[in-house]
């Protein structure tokens, strides 16, 4: 057998299943899952390619590890294994948390273990709109990944600002969509029942949870980790379709907003963010300067049909400013639609600098550091 080597979490406030301090133990080339606390294939990936370049050079470095909106950093030590974080059999202690699955998803009970569960509950699937297009191998293999969460009344399902780390199905019980504004205020803006389903959104986008999902009774959910759900996506492109819908009708809701906006309304960035207005803009085509104000400072964004093409703030033009104005949370906006001059300007790659713009911030508050690479040793003196 390999050595074994612990992959643990540093910091990893943006990573839906490891807190700093977890991690894996690998025995390559396998993972020993009762030494986990959770089984990531994403970091395993970015772990192999490190481990490769390094050998045992790596022990006691670090490296990044991102995917879709996840990103934390691991530290390697060679010949170290984790305590048995999930024994065989085991149950948890009176008020314990439940046990994390390798899917990294808190579960209150297992999901469908027996052929005869399974069966059953690819069953209920079926009579959910959702999944009624699936054949028969694709229920049986959904029903397979997924596990189920309990809520007691008043907790929160998902948390406004988190990354998605699972898709969610009401089973039983009520469940609300809460904004949470800057100044505390709670509002509901939805109702969810038994057959509809939250947390889709985050998954399809890799952005954060744009607002809470509460229980308003006891809630019963089935929940689809990200990879499972993933997999699901591509395997079956009427679900595809379904969900490219979704993204559509919050597009739509998110257009309604700026037609208010055209009409003379300013509105708050607390309600719509710059990286939401520069999507919003690009996909709806629209011609014209987005206004930004916060205190005494102010910005603007050219766009031409959709595409942005100028960013001033202060002294500062283009990337540097957009990511100045990108941390305003709390100023204000207007969009003034009309012709705009932008003969001899480059465009500007909106997505990029919203990605280059979020990684400053989690740099800047220290949730997130790109890690250098240890330099090499000198060669021996001859």
């Amino acid at each position: 057998m390999s050595t074994p080597i612990v992959l643990r979490a540093l910091n990893a406030a943006q990573c839906p299943l490891f807190k700093p301090g977890e991690g894996m133990t690998v025995q390559m080339p396998s993972v020993l899952a009762s030494k986990s606390h959770a089984v990531c294939a994403a970091n395993l990936e970015k772990f192999a390619r490190f481990y490769e370049e390094r050998g045992r050079g790596a022990d006691g470095q670090v490296y990044a590890c991102q995917y879709i909106g996840c990103r934390a950093n691991f530290k390697v030590e060679i010949g170290k294994e984790l305590p048995e974080v999930h024994p065989a059999g085991g149950a948890p202690a009176p008020g314990a948390d439940p046990p994390r699955p390798a899917s990294g998803v808190f579960v209150a009970a297992p999901g469908p273990q027996t052929r005869t569960s399974i069966l059953a509950l690819a069953a209920r699937l079926k009579t959910t709109p959702l999944f009624s297009s699936l054949p028969a191998t694709e229920l049986e293999a959904v029903a397979r990944a997924m596990q189920v969460r309990e809520y007691a009344a008043a907790s929160d399902c998902l948390r406004k600002g988190e990354f998605g780390r699972a898709f969610f199905l009401i089973q039983s019980g009520t469940g609300e969509v809460v904004n949470v504004d800057p100044d505390g205020t709670q509002r509901v803006i939805a109702t969810l029942g038994p057959g509809q389903c939250f947390g889709e959104m985050s998954l399809l986008t890799g952005d954060v949870a744009s607002a809470t999902v509460r229980a308003a009774t006891k809630l019963s959910t089935l929940v689809l980790p990200r990879g499972d759900f993933e997999r699901m996506l591509d395997h079956n492109p009427q679900l595809n379709r379904h969900f490219n819908r979704l993204l559509a009708e919050r597009l739509r809701i998110t257009n309604r907003k700026l037609v208010e906006v055209q009409d003379g309304v300013t509105g708050r960035l607390a309600m719509l963010s710059l990286g939401e207005l520069a999507q919003s803009l690009n996909a709806s085509a629209r011609t014209g300067r987005l206004l930004l104000s916060q205190g005494n400072a102010s910005g603007t964004v050219v766009f031409e049909k959709g595409v942005i093409y100028d960013v001033v703030c202060g002294n500062l033009r283009r990337e540097e400013a957009f990511f100045v104005l990108m941390r305003w949370k709390d100023g204000q906006f207007r969009f003034e639609p009309g012709a705009v001059t932008v003969t001899g300007m480059q465009p500007l790659d909106a997505m990029s600098m919203l990605m280059e713009g979020m990684r400053r911030q989690d740099e800047e508050t220290g949730r997130f550091r790109i890690v250098a690479p240890a330099p090499a040793a000198p060669p021996p003196a001859p």
